[in-house]
């Protein structure tokens, strides 16, 4: 089960409502097939659940047909126009969140074509959700200090997480993360998805749905360095099996965290002292003193890549549920 490619769903998926039906469509066409598969056990049947297939062309959105899963758990799209550059994304509603396919090719002069989504019933239990592991990389950046967060997310469920909490749009607030007073200039890669996140004061919180499994949340984030110390308290957002501090900024700048686990190099070369607990509850405060920070600022940037930081993580491509209530399109 694959997620369709940021290009064509962040850019022009929702623009895909706004076409007729008839876009991309002929009398002669080629006939797809969607198979749809309920990825919970005895979760239930698929049978009646609503169907959308948008197709582009060049990139660009030139249709959209709507169906419905049959009683075989397929849903069928007859007389679709297929071309040199044209491919189709199918999207299946269950239980009100909207679940994609892979990115089906539409060469001239095909008959049939297939694609597969996977669906799961949802739950709105989010005490499942836990970190396996959360790691913390500090490093000097101008007048600021980078922070750089990992969070190996788990569900351990055969069920997507959802979230009855709604915020002042709307939106279901389904993982809540923690972050320092202050911050600033956030940013995220791998699994969040910009436009689905929300944000207060203290922290910032994902709107779209948890599918079962393992899945990487990479952020970062600055905050302002005003004196010679900075203090700083984190509050741990879910139950933690491991979790590891890095400080770039130099030796024996971290205060009360205890003693160091030892120094190492991170994927930029630079030393790091790292401060290692385990076994944290949701809640947990981790409450530590930046000292010997200068107030001066230097003239070079030293942007940390989010996707280069942690050597031993490979990033890939992860499912995303967006719950959607009124079934609009969304991935």
């Amino acid at each position: 089960m694959k997620r369709i490619s940021s290009v064509i769903a962040v850019t022009f998926l929702c623009a895909a409502a706004c076409f007729g039906n008839n876009a991309g469509v002929n009398s002669e066409g080629l006939v797809l097939s969607v198979e749809v598969i309920n990825g919970t056990e005895n979760g239930h049947p698929v049978a009646g659940d609503n169907a959308t297939l948008t197709i582009y062309e060049h990139n660009k959105p030139v249709g959209r047909l709507e169906g419905k899963v049959g009683s075989d758990g397929k849903a069928i799209f007859e007389n679709i126009q297929g071309g040199e550059h044209v491919v189709a994304f199918a999207q299946v509603f269950h239980e009100g969140m909207s679940f994609g396919s892979n990115v089906v090719v539409l060469k001239a002069g095909r008959e049939q074509a297939n694609a597969q989504v996977q669906v799961f019933d949802v739950s709105y239990d989010t005490s499942v959700l836990s970190a396996k592991t959360h790691h913390i990389i500090l490093k000097r950046q101008d007048a600021s200090v980078l922070f750089t967060e990992y969070i190996q997310l788990v569900n351990p469920s055969d069920m997507a997480i959802g979230s009855k909490t709604k915020d002042s749009a709307g939106r279901p607030t389904v993982l809540t993360i923690s972050l320092p007073k202050g911050f600033q200039n956030f940013t995220s890669s791998s699994y969040l998805e910009p436009q689905a996140l929300g944000f207060t004061e203290e922290s910032f919180y994902d709107t779209m749905g948890v599918p079962p499994g393992s899945h990487e949340i990479i952020f970062s984030y600055t905050l302002e360095v005003k004196s010679g110390t900075m203090d700083v308290t984190k509050k741990i957002s879910l139950p933690t099996s491991h979790f590891v501090l890095y400080s770039q900024l130099g030796e024996k700048k971290i205060k009360g965290l205890g003693d160091t686990a030892g120094e190492l190099a991170l994927s930029d070369g630079t030393p790091s002292e790292y401060f290692i607990s385990g076994d944290l509850l949701a809640g947990k405060e981790i409450k530590f003193k930046i000292a010997g920070l200068s107030t001066s600022v230097g003239t070079k940037n030293s942007w940390i890549i989010l996707a280069v930081v942690f050597v031993v993580i490979i990033v890939v491509a992860v499912l995303r549920l967006r719950r959607s209530e009124n079934q609009t399109a969304s991935i």
